[in-house]
Formats: C-alpha cells, structure tokens, sequence
C-alpha cells in the first residue's frame, strides 16, 4: 500500500450494506411524506398495498445494487507519500491528502458497523471542511484500520530502535460512578429543558387543549399546587436527560498516549476514537462547573487547531477528575501545559467595575418586575424582584474573585469565571496575536483588557484578562513578545 506499484484497497464488504442502508433511508425520507398521501387519499385496498410491497422491494434491490457499484468504485491507500481516496460510480474523483496535512484519524463505530466488526475512518486535515471529514472510509476491518493509521501517523513519529512497537499507553479511564457523577454535574439540564419544549410542542399536536384542562382540573384543581407539581418533575426529567447524554457520549472514556498522541476513545451506542496530535494542542482549558466547584471536581479540555467544527470549540481531553489530580494527569498526556503557578489578581479598583457590570442586567430586570405588577395589577409585590440586584452583586464580587493571571516561563495562564470557573495554559509561541484594549472609563481609573488568541477548530479562541492594571497589561503584551517574562505584577525578570 505504499509504494507507487501496489494498488489501492478496497473497503470492507460490510461498505455494500452500510451504503444500501444510507441510500434506503435517504429514499424512504424522500419519499415518506408523498407516501402517505398517496395511501391516504387512495384508502388500504388490496391493489394500494401490493404497490407499497413492491415499490420497497424495487428500493431495496437498488440500494444493495447502488451499495456493490459504491464500493467497487471505491478504493484508498497511502501513495507517495499522500493519502488517496478513489470513489464515484458515475463521476469518477480522487482525493489526495499529503500526510503532512493530515491533522488526525479518528474512528467511529456506529450500531451498524457494531455488527459487522468494522470502523467508520475518518482523516482530517487541519483545514477540513466544517461539516462533514476530509475523507472517509465508512467500513474498515480492525486490522485494516489499524494498518492505515499506522502508515499515516508512522511518517509524522520519530523512528523507534526498539524491535517491537508498543501499542498506547493507558493514562486514564472513566468509572462508571464519575461517569455518572459528570452527568450529574454536567450543567446541561438547559439542553434537555429545551428538548423537552421540543417535545411538549409536538405532545401539543395530538392532544387538545382541552384534554390538558381537562387532565389538571381532575388532578390538580389548584394552580399553585400544579406548579409545585410540574417544576420539580420537569426538572428532574431534565436532569435525568442531561445524565443519560453524558453517559451515551462519554462511556468507556479512555485517554491514551503514544508517543506524540493522544487517543480517545469514548461512546455507549456509537464508539468513537479520535487522535489528537501533541504539536496541534493550542492551549488547554481546566473547567470547574458552578455544580463540580464545591466538590473539587474539573474537567480538561484542549483547543486543537483545524480539530472540531466550528471556531472555538475544544475537545474534551478527560470530562471529570479531582482538581487535584489534572497537573499530574497533564504531566503524563500533554507536560508542556502541566503548570499551576500563583495567579496575579486584579486591582483592588476593578471590583467596582465587576460589580457594576454584573448589576446592570439585574437593575433592568428588577425595574420591570417592579412596574409591570404596578401597572397590571396595581400591586407592589413586584418589590421582591429588587432582590436581584444584591444576589447579582456578589455575582460580580465571585467574577472578580476568580479572574486572575500569570506568565510562567513561556506558558500564560489565564483564569476567568462565567457561571463556572476556567483557567486556561496556553504556551507562547501558540498565542496569534496580543492587545491591549482601554476604554475612556478604563482610563480613568487605569486599567484595562489584555485579548489574545489561540487557533482552535476551523478559526480562533480568545482569552481575556478584563480589567487589569493598565501597566500590567503593557508588560504583559511586551513579556509576551519578547524574552523577558514577568514573575507577578509589576516585577520583571529574564525568561
């Protein structure tokens, strides 16, 4: 397969089913909706049925056709020194990927494959397409698969002098009970809230209002005993869908390392394996949820240039260790990031301004918690919403709190907090750009937005340092575009 002579490969015969599977289902979606008009307006005869028989029959027959032609027409290899992709039963193309452009190989095991042994491939470069992989093979034997990625990533490693090549290193697996205690602590209940509004509306389509009025007024005549009701269980089923979510996408969560990659693998139905080269990582983010803080709890998640969808979005490295344990985890999978130094908090001036910022939401809300019951009802308990405002100061006080920063040797460490709190390691020669930002109100006391990026997925990430000092932040930009770093605030020394 890699040399110039050798032929390309063809895919594992599971390909023939696997693509039938996809050209029916694209079919029957096609062709659902004017289906059933058809037989709706035309009645269940005898004559109608048989049509429906032998109309599916005729589509099964032609996808498992279209499925052979597919996967002969389809062949890979790894040719001087690219990666080759052959397909097309019609209109023929082939794909050429240098392999020094090859940012990963990742696999997916779906239910189909499941059954017949065999990987989805897929090979990523780092400026693949948004939407769907640069290539991909959707069936490969486990030997076959292993074979590929060996010949891809074995031209990107340093030879070995050992004889025999030693398969990854196992640094972390996932238990069942952090497995369940991530989702549990995951804070996507707001997801499964909105799934589950998706799925009222849809309730809506088969039961009348009436039907609803009908079912309160028998079960719960009073309204406030109905909210007591429906606000716990909603929210109980929300946080259960949240659970079974991180428990089908994180099961069996494996992180793995060879040599200058790290591997993957995670998923309850669909089994997936990625690679995440070393030298791609551009930064490493420590999260601390609001619900995971109090127990010590984080997870580590990395920005990987040209890796993922979307600009900005990380990959999970492992979703949910003790704080105390992610700089020894990280001095085995990624060391360069492994740094936990003293942060530099902000001035003592800056509080006003976090606090100011944090209220300003709360103020609008309370205002219109305060009139509108004033105006409706001629009511002032609308009073209590001016609760907010103080419950949103201590928001700006914990904001303020948390944020924080340092330059330890070459690598800057940035910590901010939203709801949760992330602290961010990012190396200096991975950081696209450095700016200070400064506006008229900042001036006037001082200080000012220290902005920088690293690449992450298809674009960039940015980290910021919001209201530091103003001479901090010019240090800051000069120690980080130079050699000369800075140990704490206002004190410099040579890197």
């Amino acid at each position: 397969m890699s040399s110039e002579a050798e032929p390309l490969l063809h895919l594992h015969p599971a390909a023939m089913v696997i693509d039938a599977l996809k050209s029916v289902r694209r079919l029957v979606s096609a062709s659902a909706l004017p289906g059933i008009i058809v037989l709706f307006s035309q009645g269940l005869s005898p004559l109608t049925i048989f049509l429906v028989l032998l109309g599916a029959v005729v589509l099964v027959v032609l996808a498992a056709v279209w499925g052979f032609l597919s996967w002969r027409a389809t062949s890979y290899g790894v040719v001087g020194g690219a990666f080759r992709l052959r397909q097309g039963v019609f209109q023929k193309s082939e794909r050429t990927i240098p392999l020094e452009h090859v940012q990963s190989v990742d696999t997916v095991q779906g239910i189909v494959q499941r059954v017949f042994g065999v990987y989805e491939v897929r090979v990523e470069t780092a400026g693949g397409g948004a939407t769907e992989p640069d290539a991909s093979l959707p069936a490969l034997s486990r030997g076959a698969t292993e074979a590929l990625r060996r010949e891809i990533e074995g031209a990107r490693k340093e030879p070995v002098d050992t004889e025999e090549e030693a398969g990854p290193e196992v640094l972390r697996r996932l238990s069942v009970r952090d497995l369940l205690v991530a989702g549990a602590t995951s804070g996507q209940i707001g997801v499964a809230l909105s799934l589950l509004a998706v799925g009222s509306q849809v309730f809506d389509e088969f039961f009348s209002e009436a039907f609803f009025r009908d079912l309160v007024d028998r079960v719960a005549p009073n309204a406030l005993v109905v909210a007591l009701i429906l606000v716990p269980a909603v929210a109980l089923v929300a946080w259960l869908l949240a659970i079974a979510g991180t428990v089908l996408a994180h099961f069996g969560f494996t992180l793995s390392r060879d040599g200058d990659f790290l591997y993957i693998k995670r998923g309850l139905l669909e089994r997936r394996e990625a690679t995440i080269p070393l030298g791609r990582i551009q930064a490493v983010r420590v999260s601390e949820g609001v619900l995971r803080q109090p127990f010590g709890l984080a997870s580590l998640r990395v920005e990987s240039a040209g890796y993922g969808e979307d600009a900005g979005v990380s990959a999970v490295m492992f979703p949910l260790l003790p704080r105390d344990e992610v700089q020894a985890l990280l001095r085995e999978a990624a060391p360069e990031f492994a740094v936990d130094p003293p942060l530099n908090a902000l001035p003592r001036r800056a509080l006003r301004r976090y606090v100011f910022r944090a209220c300003i939401p709360a103020v609008v809300l309370a205002a219109a918690g305060v009139l509108v019951p004033l105006l409706v009802f001629d009511a002032f308990f609308g009073l209590l919403s001016a609760l907010l405002i103080p419950a949103f100061a201590v928001y700006g006080w914990l904001r303020f709190r948390a944020a924080g920063w340092a330059l330890e040797g070459d690598r800057l460490v940035v910590r901010s907090r939203n709801l949760g709190r992330v602290t961010v390691v990012a190396p200096r020669r991975r950081l696209q750009s450095r700016s200070v930002l400064q506006s008229p109100f900042q001036r006037r006391v001082r200080l000012a937005t220290f902005e920088t990026e690293v690449a992450s997925g298809g674009g960039g990430s940015a980290l910021e340092v919001t209201d530091l000092g103003f001479e901090d932040a010019r240090r800051l930009v000069e120690a980080l575009s130079s050699r000369v770093s800075i140990k704490k605030s206002g004190e410099e020394r040579p890197a």
